[in-house]
């Protein structure tokens, strides 16, 4: 495993206090580099929400255009560039999920898809892949994502690009639009991921480019001593011990507390 990777890696677990993997998502250009990925080849077809789903239980999935049950995922990442019934937001229309064509139109061409000619998707839990992924995403509480996000602005400042919806939560919102505009995103997930996937209620996720995790995973351990109270402060010092990462707790101390 590249040794900058698995610092991050190793960054993200002892900060974050997740029941759930962290996933990574590599976006593979062709036949070859498909056929090398390391993980479960589906069978069949599901959403592309579901094979994140597989991976945060620890199951490494990857998948080409006929693995796609939901199209929106495959037309998001490229893999499946077609959008015959929806390119301008007429299927939303008819479903009555917006107040008219109008709208329905406006939301759609104010969506991020890669427009990348993409052969498949590997989806796997961090600590299973050996480099930096295209997207990590982490599905956490509202808590975790706040600490995130205050990870990131320790280097990057405010997020320059929250972008959502409510739909499309884990296939646009937290992976293409992540990979496009090489920056974070949150999303508040959608109703059809909640019932294919089995997230919780008081779930939310994030989507980060490989390109920013680093860095976030460094702005998560230098805002610690800020951001924790002791008790989160004591089970994150166990955690980096055992990783071996050096760092200096400072107990009864935090901003909100006038340090």
């Amino acid at each position: 495993m590249n040794c900058e990777w698995k610092q991050t890696v190793d960054k993200l677990y002892c900060a974050l206090a997740l029941d759930r993997k962290i996933v990574g998502i590599k976006l593979l250009k062709n036949s070859v580099e498909f056929e090398r990925a390391d993980a479960i080849q589906l069978k069949g077809p599901i959403n592309y929400c579901q094979m994140v789903a597989a991976a945060v239980h620890g199951n490494p999935i990857k998948a080409k255009n006929e693995n796609f049950s939901c199209r929106s995922g495959a037309r998001v990442l490229g893999i499946d560039p077609t959008d015959q019934f929806n390119s301008q937001g007429e299927k939303w229309a008819q479903l009555g999920m917006y107040k008219n064509e109008t709208v329905a139109r406006e939301v759609r061409s104010g969506l991020t898809y890669s427009e990348e000619k993409q052969y498949g998707v590997l989806i796997s839990p961090i600590e299973q892949m050996e480099d930096f992924p295209d997207v990590v995403q982490i599905i956490a509480n509202p808590y975790n994502c706040m600490r995130i996000v205050q990870g990131y602005a320790y280097h990057y400042g405010m997020p320059k690009s929250i972008n959502m919806i409510g739909n499309q939560a884990i296939c646009l919102e937290c992976t293409g639009r992540p990979y496009v505009v090489k920056d974070m995103n949150i999303s508040l997930l959608c109703i059809g991921t909640r019932h294919r996937a089995g997230w919780r209620d008081d779930e939310m996720a994030v989507g980060i480019p490989g390109e920013q995790i680093a860095c976030v995973a460094d702005g998560l351990i230098n805002t610690i001593n800020l951001m924790e109270n002791d008790q989160k402060k004591k089970a994150i010092e166990e955690k980096l011990k055992e990783k071996s990462i050096p760092f200096q707790m400072r107990y009864h101390y935090n901003y909100y507390m006038d340090c």
